[in-house]
């Protein structure tokens, strides 16, 4: 009898601590969406330590430390994570964010890559080219980039950022009406990307198309983007 009870003792001791467990993750769930990093962070930190096990409780904390600013704090998270669900695609994106942030790109890539390679198609996909893409403009590897841009662009032609983001590659490339093309195809994906009419008006401008420029840059502007001001000023007034 003293077997049966304390088996019995075991499975209701277990199930209450995956009941606090998932009270916490609630709980921090809920701070986090009000941006209450503080009780989030006192939520999750309970839950890793009643299910340390459980990948979710450290990706949702990381998260949380993401958005207070701890990226040293969001990488051990993650780190956590990974190890535990090696093959959580929303991981290793965070992580790699966090990576790029604290300038380890070539970690941050090697995650996105292994992103691509279980997941080659869908949006852990695109997130993960969207990244690369932006690494590699960021090298000024305009080459890579638009390499990047164009397997986003062949798995999701629905994806305006992908269009968007090869437009502003080739434009560097200075491959002026391809990238004019490329950005008209975003805007009709995405009528509220500001960006691409900003690097339309600077293709304008090389164009000697003042007209045309002067009023993309007006758009930008009418969609919230305050930047412009000073290039409308000085280029269209």
């Amino acid at each position: 009898m003293r077997t049966i009870s304390a088996s019995l003792l075991f499975a209701a001791t277990t199930s209450l601590c995956a009941q606090s467990a998932d009270s916490d993750m609630l709980a921090g769930m809920s701070a986090l969406r009000k941006d209450d990093h503080a009780t989030a962070e006192q939520a999750f930190t309970r839950a890793v330590s009643v299910d340390p096990n459980n990948s979710k409780t450290w990706y949702y904390r990381g998260v949380n430390r993401l958005g207070k600013g701890d990226l040293t704090g969001a990488l051990q998270d993650f780190d956590r994570a990974v190890t535990l669900t090696p093959d959580d695609v929303h991981s290793l994106l965070r992580r790699a964010e966090v990576r790029a942030r604290l300038g380890a790109e070539q970690s941050a890539t090697a995650d996105l890559q292994r992103i691509l390679g279980m997941r080659p198609t869908g949006p852990a996909a695109e997130h993960a080219l969207l990244h690369l893409g932006h690494f590699a403009m960021i090298r000024n590897d305009l080459v890579a980039a638009k390499s990047h841009y164009d397997q986003l662009i062949q798995i999701a032609p629905y994806n305006a950022f992908g269009w968007c983001d090869r437009g502003i590659a080739l434009a560097a490339m200075h491959q002026d009406e391809d990238a004019l093309a490329d950005l008209e195809r975003a805007l009709e994906l995405d009528p509220t990307l500001d960006q691409a009419h900003v690097q339309m008006a600077t293709i304008y401008f090389r164009m000697d198309r003042r007209q045309d420029a002067c009023a993309a840059l007006h758009l930008a502007h009418d969609l919230g983007d305050k930047s412009v001001e000073e290039m409308i000023l000085i280029n269209c007034e």
